[in-house]
């Protein structure tokens, strides 16, 4: 939340800076203008990722080699729907707040060394599933796929320069909040010391999607039509999509280009 003031607080320094430095080259003029905007997303959660590796997994005669290849990802499309107000302090200088519906989504593969992993019983031959009488601590090595698809309410503020007759360049901050958070996972890999070997084990780690995010955005907008803008936008968290109990430690940061259509109208 500090990291989100000082945000707000460097962004109304600028406001102050720009806004002296423009208000004796033109007009005095101030106006309200609000609007709906609908577009698409593309992007992906990223961070640190182990390095694909041919390991050796449990003791001779009953060891077995395990080949994980690099990480890789696909970044996902989503969608965008939402309402802002803009404030003009003269002809050039705005600061505008919106709110937003935003889908965030993206696939990925990756190499797992060692993660903790809780055995609770074993499956036989003949399908028969035996539970432990408690559960077995263990780890595991392999290679896990997933699959986000987080939905956002967001609230971003900006300040937009207008530095040409249609064109403008913002940067702000967002905050967002988790409507609703989908992170499902097939692993598949060698469990403990070669003891069991598992193939597309499904998971649903949903809830260690954190429930709030904020970061920083820039971008641009370019004005078609009076009241139709279209706008490019590219935003980057500043803290890590999952809670702080989750297996992963190493922070992974949403990371998303957004193109988009405004309308525009003014009071």
């Amino acid at each position: 939340m500090k990291q989100i003031l000082l945000l707000i607080f460097v962004i109304f320094l600028n406001i102050t800076f720009l806004f002296s430095q423009d208000e004796g080259n033109a007009p005095k003029r101030s106006k309200f203008i609000f609007g709906t905007d609908v577009g698409i997303l593309y992007g992906t959660p990223i961070g640190p990722s182990e390095k694909g590796s041919t390991i050796t997994v449990g003791t001779a005669p009953n060891d077995v080699s395990l080949t994980l290849n690099d990480p890789k990802g696909s970044p996902g499309f989503g969608l965008h729907i939402g309402v802002f107000g803009r404030y003009n302090f003269n002809q050039k200088i705005g600061l505008q707040l919106g709110l937003a519906y935003r889908v965030k989504k993206a696939t990925y593969q990756a190499p797992t060394y060692d993660q903790d992993y809780t055995l609770e019983g074993i499956t036989l031959a003949d399908g028969t599933y035996l539970p432990y009488t408690e559960p077995l601590d263990t780890y595991f090595n392999g290679t896990v796929k997933g699959e986000f698809s987080n939905k956002y309410l967001e609230v971003p503020i900006v300040v937009l320069y207008q530095f040409s007759k249609k064109w403008k360049v913002l940067g702000g901050s967002y905050l967002s909040y988790l409507l609703n958070g989908s992170h499902k996972v097939l692993a598949s890999g060698i469990v403990g010391n070669n003891f069991l070997a598992i193939e597309d084990e499904f998971s649903d780690e949903s809830a260690f999607i954190n429930k709030w995010d904020y970061g920083v955005n820039t971008g641009v907008n370019y004005q078609i039509y009076n009241n139709i803008e279209c706008g490019f936008r590219i935003s980057s968290g500043l803290r890590s999509i999952f809670t702080e109990d989750y297996v992963l430690e190493d922070t992974v940061r949403n990371l998303y280009m957004t193109l988009k259509a405004n309308y525009t109208f003014q009071l």
